[in-house]
């Protein structure tokens, strides 16, 4: 629980010295995959959230901070009756590389330290350590000053070193707006 602290401690910074520095954006995706622990993976749906900022220590790549949840697919299908749903929290904090192909097309790469909780299981609470990668490809719809949104699709995988070695696949879209 002390690195999870550890991790919210280092958002707080990057994002204050994000926004002391005047490139500082939020986001939000929503798609689906999968889930595992020491289970056969699940089909889920994900959700994330998160913050960006210029990277202090080496310019051309931001920093993202992130907060994932994961789900057993089935919580949201109608009359499903289920004592228990699967699911997985993540934090990460990455490296966020993006190339401009033309005057609005994008392609964005992610790659970064990840915490999972994994609860595959009714009665298992294990927090795994890892990594994550990410790729994806979108419409960046900033004015020249850079404020504004970009629309994106992409996919992200993580996997954990240890535990339960827990694990996600997600397919999502994302927005993304700067400030």
């Amino acid at each position: 629980m002390g690195k999870l602290y550890l991790t919210l401690i280092v958002l707080a910074i990057c994002t204050i010295a994000g926004k002391a520095q005047g490139n500082f954006s939020i986001g939000a995706s929503l798609g689906g995959g999968s889930i595992s622990g020491t289970s056969l993976p699940q089909a889920s749906f994900a959700s994330s959230i998160f913050l960006e900022t210029n990277s202090f220590i080496y310019p051309p790549v931001n920093i993202r901070l992130s907060f994932t949840y994961s789900g057993d697919f089935n919580i949201l299908l109608p009359d499903s009756r289920s004592n228990y749903y699967p699911f997985i929290k993540a934090f990460s904090i990455r490296g966020v590389s993006s190339q401009i192909y033309s005057k609005n097309y994008f392609v964005e790469e992610t790659i970064g330290f990840i915490t999972i909780d994994d609860r595959t299981f009714a009665g298992v609470n294990e927090w795994n350590y890892g990594t994550v990668f990410s790729l994806g490809t979108g419409f960046d719809l900033r004015t020249p000053e850079l404020k504004g949104f970009k629309l994106c699709a992409g996919l992200e995988y993580a996997i954990t070193f240890g535990n339960t070695f827990a694990k996600y696949f997600s397919l999502h879209l994302q927005s993304q707006y700067f400030f």
